[in-house]
């Protein structure tokens, strides 16, 4: 069965908050109209609100009362638009607030799970495990260009006991790992989202964002999904997608907020 154009393009700009609250690590907003999460750390990617479905009328008085909360606790934060957010001009009332656009991000899917990907015979995709926390870190924290706390608060996440599946993914080259990616089913859903991945600086051009691609899609394929969707930078991995015979489906904006210094 082939999935519709609309259930692709929500997966795309809601899959991102599939996580619920974890002690610990996520905290929910519970603020009416949107989804979003707090936590522990400062950065806009950990802190994230985003789903939006305000009236005009509310939208600005939510917008203020989800600032003053994360200006209450110096922390950034940042807010995710996309087709479905409403109202239409919340971007620029995000603006006004003093969020700034941090990245612009290609919503793109893919419905042939099977297509033949040419990578890397020199690299080496395996699944990682609590166990490999290290190695994650030791990968992500300069592949994302994010904080320690930051990385370790994702991992947290993604290895806590969820109702869900979720698969993370090691690339290695002579031995050492170099990449990581994440792999996750979405609940009660075909689709699964191939999450943010990460390549070392120094051993970017090597394929290993192409590997990573590849062993998702099969490992998704062999458990049953019929399509994967990715919020993709722009300017690093929407083309290498597109050129996979991926489709861009929809236009995703991350806004950030950063508290006065």
């Amino acid at each position: 069965m082939t999935v519709a154009n609309d259930a692709l393009v929500d997966a795309i700009e809601t899959s991102i908050f599939v996580y619920p609250e974890i002690p610990g690590v996520f905290e929910m907003l519970g603020e009416r109209g949107v989804r979003g999460r707090s936590t522990a750390t400062s950065h806009p990617l950990a802190n994230l609100v985003g789903d939006a479905r305000l009236s005009p009328t509310e939208a600005d008085a939510t917008i203020r009362r989800v600032r003053e909360r994360f200006a209450r606790e110096r922390k950034m934060f940042g807010w995710l638009t996309g087709p479905g957010t409403r109202p239409t001009d919340l971007p620029a009332r995000l603006e006004a607030a003093g969020m700034v656009k941090a990245e612009d991000l290609a919503g793109m899917a893919l419905r042939d799970l099977s297509l033949p990907i040419e990578t890397n015979p020199d690299l080496e995709v395996r699944e990682a495990f609590a166990r490999d926390a290290a190695a994650l870190e030791r990968v992500m924290v300069p592949g994302y260009g994010m904080p320690l706390d930051v990385v370790r608060l994702f991992n947290a996440a993604f290895f806590a006991e969820l109702p869900f599946q979720r698969r993370v993914y090691l690339v290695y080259l002579d031995g050492e790992p170099i990449a990581a990616a994440y792999l996750v089913n979405l609940p009660d859903s075909a689709i699964v989202l191939l999450g943010g991945a990460a390549t070392l600086p120094e051993q970017r051009g090597k394929g290993a964002y192409t590997a990573l691609v590849a062993k998702r899609l099969a490992d998704a394929l062999e458990g049953g999904a019929e399509a994967a969707v990715i919020q993709a930078v722009r300017s690093t991995s929407a083309p290498i997608c597109a050129a996979l015979g991926f489709e861009e489906l929809s236009s995703l904006s991350l806004y950030a907020w950063f508290p006065p210094t």
